[in-house]
């Protein structure tokens, strides 16, 4: 079972055993997934929830993000991790509004990049996304813009562009501010 401290969550395996009512509502909430590929609006089960966790590659994981206070609040995924490459991309859920504006965010992507690099001496990290929350978040992290796919995905409100976004190894840099107290 993997387990990531940072300063203030801890990021643990996520299995089809933790699916909760919660989890569910998160993802078929149209204003949580207003910028998600994942269709918004429509229920999500639990027995469909599963079998995307069931379907995962073995080179593709799934970490709950986890608060002291509030237990599980979302989750960050990375993979499939492309070995010959050197490289993996990560995606990321929070489900709790409440915690929207806090920095978990930014700390998990963080937790995550640096597991990547440290753990598994990946060379690259990546994403693509239509939110700019999550594009606000990893340039603070010093993710770099790559490319902007113009009107690549529909969205109720219209098409949006898609940008693609990653970080190198020689480019990370460690963050005393996101990482465990030392106490």
């Amino acid at each position: 079972m993997l387990q990531l401290e940072g300063r203030t969550l801890a990021l643990r395996s996520f299995d089809a055993r933790q699916i909760h009512d919660r989890y569910l509502a998160w993802l078929s909430d149209p204003v949580i997934n207003a910028h998600s590929r994942r269709t918004a609006g429509k229920p999500i089960s639990a027995r469909e929830a599963k079998a995307y966790l069931e379907a995962l590659g073995p080179d593709e994981t799934v970490l709950g993000i986890h608060l002291s206070d509030l237990g599980h609040v979302g989750n960050v995924k990375f993979g499939p991790i492309d070995r010959d490459n050197s490289r993996a991309d990560i995606s990321i859920l929070v489900g709790e509004s409440s915690v929207w504006g806090r920095g978990v965010g930014k700390e998990a992507v963080y937790l995550v990049t640096k597991h990547l690099f440290d753990d598994h001496g990946l060379n690259r990290v990546d994403a693509g996304s239509s939110n700019p929350a999550f594009l606000k978040l990893v340039a603070d992290l010093g993710w770099q813009v790559e490319g902007v796919l113009r009107q690549r995905a529909r969205f109720d409100d219209g098409f949006r562009d898609h940008t693609l976004v990653a970080l190198l190894r020689e480019e990370f840099r460690r963050r005393p501010d996101l990482e465990p107290n030392e106490n």
